[in-house]
Parts: C-alpha cells; sequence; structure tokens
C-alpha cells in the first residue's frame, strides 16, 4: 500500500486535477493505493470568508454562488477534457453541500455567531466537494476507485477544531481495507481534513477537523491505518529546502531528512510537514516523501530514519527556518533567584490558559525566564502573570511583566550539529555580519537545534545572511548607481564584463538601478547591462532616490550598496538617509568629505551605527591605493609628520610639458585638447579640486580641518584676470607664457622643476606650486601621473610614496568597481 495526498494547488484546476489523477494512475499500476484530497485552491480560505461575512450579517447568496461557479467551472473543463467524466452527477454531489452551506451561511447571518460545529461542517465542505471531482476523473481514465468518507475512519478527541487522533480506533476502521483482498478497488479516495470528533464518554460522533494542514495528517493517519509502506506528500515544489525558496533564491533542494530534523524545521515555521504529521508515521518507520505534482519526474525529499548516504558530504546544518508573528514574555526580579516552583508558576499559568510555548531561555542567573508565544496571545498572557504574580509585583520582588512584541524566531537544524564544533558561532557572526540584534538564544538538548530571538523585521535578512554563510552560495552585492556618466557608465560596462566571472568566484553581483540625467531604470531582479543605455533613454522614469530608499527599507536586500558617480552638490546632502537605509556608498564624489567637519563625523558615525560601509578610494588619485593605505597606516598607531602630493593629472601633465620647454599656452590648450582637463581649464588651474583632496588627506591623518582653512597660493601673477568666457580667458593664457617661462629659467639654474601640488606640514594644508628637485620623489612625475609622498613616524626619512596615473575614467570607474567589491568576503565559511 502506497499513501499518497495532494494539496490544494494540485486541486487547483481542472489541468492540475487530471496531471494529479494521471499520478494516482501511474502509482496504481505498482501497487493499491490510498488518496487523500484537499479542497480546490482557494476554496477553504472562500468558505472562511463565508463565515466571516455572514456573522456580520452578509447575504450567504453570493459567496454559495461564487462556490458553485468555481466547481461547475472545473467540471465543465473536464468534462471537454475526458468524454467519459460525469459532470452532471458530480455537481449534483457538489450542489447538496452547497445547499446545506447556504442554511448553515444563512443561519450565521440571523444569529451573528458561529458555534465550534457548525465551523467544523463549513470548513470541511471544501474537501466534501473536491473528493467526487477526483473520483469521476478517475472513473473515466477507466481506474478502479473506491470514495471513501473520512469520518468514518478517522476519530479524534480534544480539541474539535484540531483534534487528537485515536489511533487505536482509527486503525480498527481501517482493517477491512489493509489486506490486498481482489475484492477491493485499487484506489482507495479519502476526502482530507475532515474526522468524526468524541466529545466526552459516550457522545456520539460529530463532525471534527484535524486543524492546520490537516490534510497531510489526514494521509498520515490513513497511511499508518493501512500499513503503508510510504506516504507520499504532492505539492507544488520539488522537496523541501534548505530555507524557504521565496526568502533564499538560491536555497538548496535537500535530498534525505531525518524525522527529527524535519519536525524541528516544520515546528520552528519552515513549510515542512507538521509534526503532527510526522508522528504517527515515524512511530511506524513510514517513510514520509515530499513531491512536486507539477514536475514528477524531480525525486523529492525523502524524511526517514537516518543516516543517509546522502549526507556524507552535507553540512552540519540541513535546514534554516523563521517563525514570525512571536512575542516575547520576560518575568524577571530578585525573587526569582533561588526560589522553588517560580518556573511552574509561569508555565502552568500559560497553560491551563491552553497557549503554546514555542521557545524558554533562561539567564543563568537564574534572574529572568524569557519564552516566546504567538503574538495574538502576548496580552493575554501578560495578563494572566501579572493576575499569578500581583503579590510579587506590588513588593518589588518581581519586576512588571515584560512583553516584546513583533519578534521572529530564527533556526539552524541539523542532526550532524552536534558533531562539528564552531557551528554557533558561525551563526552568530552571520546575524552580527548583517547587524541583526539577538534578543534571546536557546538550544535544544539534543544539540539538533539552536534558535534565536530577534526583531520580526530581520527575520528574512537573517535567514539570508546565515544560508549564505552555511551553505556557501553566492555572496550577493546589490547596486543602486546614481550617475552613468563618463565613470559611472565606464563601471556600469566593468561590471557587465565581469559579472559571468564573479559569478563563478562566488559573487552575485547586480545593478538594481542605473540614474542619470534621461531618468531612471529600475528593476528588483536585476537590470540586463546589454544596453543599458538604450534602456534608460527609453524607459521614462523620473530618478527618485526616496523610491530607491524605500524599495531598501520594505525588502532589506542582503547587501546593497548606493554608488554615487555624480558630480552633484546635492546628493551627498542625502548620504546619512542612504546609511540609515541599511546602505553602504561607494563614491569618487569629494563633495561629501570636503564639507563640514561636523558632516565629515556624522557620517562616519552613521556608517558605524548602521553596520554599512562608506568607500571613497576614488576620492583622492582615482584608482590609486591612497585611502585605504592612509588608514591601515593609522589603525595600526603611525602619524602623519608631512606630506607633498601632485593630485590632479591635468596639473601633472601641465607642469611636466613645461620640463620639455613648451609655453605655459600650448601646454594648457593641449591638456584640454586630450581631455585631461576640464571644459573650462580654470576649474583645474585655481587648485580647488586639489585642495579637496588634501583635506580629505588631512582629515585622514586626524586634522580637524576645514576647506576654508587650506592657504591656497594661486599660480597666476598678481593682477592677471581669471574673468569672463572661457573663449576668453583661453584667448589671454599667451600672457602667462613669459611669467612661466621666466620661472623655469631660474630653476633649471638650480637643477629644480616646477610642480602644482598640496603640502601639509606643522599642522597646516597649503595648495600652490612646489619648487622640487632630483632628491623629491616628485622631481619626476609628469604626464597625468599623480604623485603621494607620505613622511610618517614611522616611515623616515625615506617616505613612503604611492605613484600612477590618478585620473582617466578607466582607472577611476576600476577603483568605484573595486570599493564595490569590499562589501563581501572571500572566504565566508569553513563548512
Amino acid at each position: 500500500m502506497l499513501t499518497l495526498k495532494f494539496g490544494g494547488t494540485s486541486m487547483g484546476s481542472a489541468r492540475r486535477i487530471l496531471d494529479s489523477a494521471d499520478i494516482m494512475a501511474g502509482r496504481a499500476g505498482l501497487d493499491r493505493i490510498s488518496v487523500v484530497v484537499s479542497a480546490v485552491a482557494g476554496v477553504s480560505n472562500k468558505l472562511q470568508a463565508g463565515i466571516d461575512g455572514c456573522i456580520s450579517g452578509a447575504v450567504a447568496a453570493p459567496y454559495v454562488s461564487e462556490l458553485r461557479s468555481i466547481h461547475s467551472d472545473i467540471c465543465a473543463e473536464l468534462k471537454s477534457a475526458l468524454p467519459k467524466f460525469n459532470a452532471e452527477a458530480v455537481m449534483a454531489k457538489i450542489n447538496v453541500c452547497l445547499d446545506e452551506l447556504e442554511r448553515l451561511l444563512s443561519g450565521l447571518a440571523t444569529f451573528g455567531e458561529c458555534p465550534t460545529s457548525v465551523h467544523c461542517r463549513i470548513m470541511g465542505m471544501g474537501e466534501l466537494m473536491c473528493a467526487p471531482i477526483v473520483e469521476s476523473v478517475l472513473l473515466a481514465k477507466d481506474q478502479s476507485v473506491l470514495l471513501l468518507d473520512s469520518r468514518k475512519f478517522i476519530y479524534t478527541t480534544g480539541d474539535q477544531k484540531e483534534g487528537d487522533p485515536d489511533y487505536a480506533r482509527c486503525s480498527e476502521a481501517l482493517a477491512g481495507y489493509r489486506d490486498g483482498s481482489s475484492a477491493l478497488a485499487q484506489i482507495l479516495l479519502f476526502p482530507g481534513f475532515i474526522c468524526s470528533w468524541i466529545g466526552g464518554t459516550g457522545a456520539a460522533p460529530v463532525m471534527g477537523l484535524l486543524g492546520r494542514n490537516g490534510s497531510d495528517f489526514s494521509a498520515a493517519i490513513i497511511g499508518a491505518g493501512l500499513g503503508a509502506s510510504r506516504v507520499e506528500f504532492w505539492t507544488d515544489v520539488d522537496g523541501i529546502y534548505t530555507a524557504d525558496p521565496r526568502v533564499v533564491k538560491d536555497a538548496i533542494l535537500v535530498k534525505d531528512m531525518s524525522y527529527e530534523e524535519a519536525m524541528e524545521l516544520s515546528f520552528f515555521g519552515s513549510k515542512v510537514l507538521h509534526p503532527k504529521t510526522l508522528a504517527p508515521l515515524a512511530a511506524k518507520g513510514i517513510e514520509a516523501w515530499s513531491l512536486n505534482s507539477h514536475n514528477p519526474s524531480a525525486r523529492g525529499t525523502r524524511i526517514g530514519k537516518g543516516p543517509f548516504e546522502s549526507e556524507k558530504d552535507a553540512g552540519p546544518v540541513r535546514g534554516i527556518s523563521c517563525l514570525k508573528d512571536c512575542a516575547m514574555i520576560s518575568v524577571s526580579g530578585s525573587g526569582m533567584k533561588g526560589r522553588k516552583g517560580m518556573a511552574a508558576r509561569i508555565f502552568s499559568a500559560v497553560s491551563n490558559a491552553g497557549i503554546s510555548i514555542l521557545l524558554i531561555t533562561q539567564s543563568s542567573s537564574e534572574y529572568t525566564i524569557s519564552f516566546c508565544v504567538r503574538k495574538a496571545y502576548a496580552n493575554s498572557v501578560q495578563d494572566l502573570l501579572k493576575a499569578e504574580f500581583a503579590l510579587e509585583i506590588s513588593t518589588k520582588i518581581i519586576n512588571p511583566i515584560y512583553v516584546h512584541e513583533n519578534c521572529a524566531i530564527v533556526s539552524i537544524i541539523g542532526d550532524a550539529m552536534k558533531q562539528k564544533r564552531g557551528v554557533a558561532g558561525t551563526f552568530f557572526d552571520a546575524l552580527a555580519s548583517r547587524d541583526v540584534n539577538i534578543l534571546a538564544i536557546a538550544q535544544g538538548s539534543s544539540e539538533r537545534s539552536i534558535s534565536t530571538v530577534i526583531n520580526s523585521d530581520d527575520g528574512d535578512t537573517a535567514v539570508r545572511v546565515a544560508h549564505q554563510f552555511f551553505f556557501n552560495t553566492v555572496q550577493s552585492i546589490q547596486v543602486f548607481a546614481f550617475g552613468a556618466g563618463t565613470i559611472g557608465g565606464t563601471m556600469l560596462d566593468q561590471i557587465r564584463e565581469q559579472q559571468k566571472a564573479l559569478l563563478d568566484q562566488g559573487i552575485d553581483i547586480r545593478v538594481m538601478a542605473v540614474a542619470n540625467l534621461d531618468g531612471m531604470l529600475f528593476d528588483a531582479e536585476g537590470i540586463d547591462l546589454e544596453n543599458w543605455r538604450d534602456k534608460v533613454k527609453a524607459c521614462g522614469r523620473r530618478t527618485n532616490l526616496d523610491e530607491i530608499l524605500d524599495f531598501v527599507k520594505e525588502t532589506k536586500p542582503l547587501n546593497p550598496i548606493f554608488v554615487d558617480c555624480t558630480a552633484s552638490y546635492d546628493l551627498p546632502e542625502r548620504y546619512i538617509d542612504i546609511f540609515k537605509a541599511g546602505m553602504s556608498i561607494a563614491t569618487p564624489n569629494k563633495r561629501a568629505n570636503s564639507m563640514s567637519m561636523d558632516f565629515y563625523r556624522k557620517l562616519r558615525e552613521t556608517a558605524n551605527n548602521m553596520h554599512v560601509r562608506f568607500l571613497y578610494e576614488t576620492n583622492v588619485g582615482a584608482g590609486l591605493p591612497i585611502i585605504d593605505t592612509l588608514q591601515n597606516l593609522f589603525k595600526s598607531g603611525d602619524k602623519l609628520t608631512g606630506f607633498n602630493g601632485i593630485m590632479s593629472g591635468s596639473l601633472s601633465y601641465i607642469f611636466g610639458q613645461l620640463d620639455d620647454g613648451a609655453k605655459f599656452s600650448e601646454a594648457v590648450l593641449e591638456a584640454k585638447a586630450k581631455r585631461y582637463t576640464e571644459p573650462d581649464p580654470r576649474d583645474d588651474l585655481k587648485g580647488t579640486d586639489v585642495a579637496r583632496k588634501a583635506l580629505i588627506i588631512a582629515r585622514e591623518a586626524g586634522m580637524s580641518i576645514e576647506l576654508e582653512d587650506i592657504e591656497m597660493i594661486s599660480i597666476f601673477p598678481e593682477g592677471f584676470s581669471l574673468e569672463g568666457t572661457t573663449e576668453e580667458f583661453l584667448a589671454r593664457l599667451p600672457e602667462l607664457d613669459s611669467y612661466f617661462a621666466k620661472k623655469m629659467e631660474e630653476l633649471k639654474k638650480h637643477n629644480k622643476v616646477l610642480r602644482m601640488g598640496a603640502s601639509i606640514k606643522d599642522g597646516k594644508v597649503s595648495v600652490g606650486m612646489l619648487e622640487v628637485g632630483p632628491e623629491d620623489p616628485l622631481y619626476a612625475v609628469k604626464g597625468g601621473e599623480n604623485a603621494f609622498v607620505f613622511h610618517t613616524a614611522r616611515y623616515t626619512p625615506i617616505p613612503l610614496t604611492v605613484r600612477g596615473y590618478g585620473a582617466g575614467a578607466g582607472v577611476t570607474a576600476a577603483g568605484v568597481f573595486g570599493d564595490i567589491l569590499r562589501t563581501v568576503s572571500w572566504n565566508v565559511s569553513s563548512f
């Protein structure tokens, strides 16, 4: 005997029912089978809506009419596909249920309440209407099928809506169908969810329900009672995954899982078979299989008694679950310590109210006991404990009962966890890496589960990052790029070229948004960067930073980074908002770091508080490793004693040309023609950009300094006008040729050259022309090169010098790209 259960998604349409019937027929060709079916997808929700609506005074007819239409449409489609399908006979059976439903709903509308017995009769109708459809389909396919009423075989006690099976009586009722008699049909068909409930000694059985996952439970009870060799649960996924695939897109299908692992996972919210479903199967050693009726060729997941062959190469963690909508209750105070019976009083009060406790943790000092319940019960539990400990609270030996609402319980589960050291540490490191605050920790005595209580909003993030750490799945980066001009556009092209290679290395970098003057292209699944420029122009979407921030706050991507490749003065003022949304920032834009010292400090304070990265290597020296080098030096205790630097590629080129005898005006015009300078060369020649870079270096060195504190030494002679249009300025440049020629002639006498850069000495920063000799590292720097000469307490008398091209779209874009990649770890886990 095999037992098969088909859920609502497998019964969701005529096509789905036909496909499921083919699976049933295939299994029946191998062995006798019993089949349990759920209601048609969505019908149970509509029945509940009918109850709620009619209690509020709504008319019953529309609810009944909608359900009649759903089932008659399915029957009509099945009749078209299967000429032997007897749609009229099936609808006649369904109409009997619908007529009763209308009477019951009308009664609710009259009395304004729904007794438990009526609730059970109404909610069980979905299965009672679906089973005759499946029966007729199987008969039309020439299968030997017998439709049985589950209420004659499943008997429960306890809660009428969520009964506890009387397994002995169920087994006795099914005994006549357990043997292989040829007189019995090959397929025994049962409606799920419904049962007969025995309210008390000698009471006549009435209709009851099996509660949450009731049809799964029906299959387990029937499978155990019939002595099935295995029970198959047919759903719409290929099996059980290491995490919810809707939360973790690269979740891994688990081939085999022990009963205990599956029970732990399901208890803590994973979409696995409910513990009460697995209990009767585990008791008899009957394997459970999770299979996909939409993809019947998939192997699925086996749940049984381990160990399994597939576990040999698996890690210690088999799955990660998240149970949301919880609340944590804490009872604390000096009166807790050393007093017997305090825990018993807490849990008895909660138990007597019929409220289930999900998790318990106690401080080693015995000062606090905390436990979790469903959020819906939090206020009731608080009131119960206030009453229970009223005397102790009044005398202040017990503190007021504390409730932390909106919690989630995230659990890692695996039988092999007890054999592997460091599992808990890795779990907590994973949560810390994304700033997930842990409120409480609990570990089962079997060592197969570790649970943490966290804020509910962090639940999905915690699952994603824990999955990444334990299963070595790809590390993700979500890029939101503002500014797609020369530098930003080159960076996006570099990302496009490297995406596949990075994915092979375990880094999944996706560009979620691209914004420039043409508008904003946004895709929550990631933008295909082929022809991205044309797509941005065609999108017609207005650039909106707040839309991006709202998206990140709501969806909580695992590793979002905002990339500012604009020259905007306004956008950096929103950096604090970006950090507070949970995003890191990478930028070549120097504006933020050269604003007021207060803002400079506030940026770092906010980034640290939010545990995000502020990455600006390209603020100084484009792709040269300046910022990171300085930060590591100063963190290790070194001190800056002096600095000289050429920090402008355009000025490096212009002053280098003077070495070779070029006229100043010719050098400037040539640099402009080569696009080394800004469109207006005055923007370079005034030294403002160099001043901002010098300011950033000084601040990195620990100096509290403002931009206006920098001494600006003009390269222009007194009286030379910088006014007018760009063309007018360029026309006046030859007036400077003799001035610079004279300077160069005088310097040559002393074997020196002229350079334009910045200096830091004795706590002061200056920008202007530097006269350097052959012994100075800046002497040979020209042709667009940058050079940074750092004198520090450790690097003396020979300074630390970093030299190379410090401008150009390619190296600057590569520097920003490198900053983006700093947000991931290259060695996530040892598992």
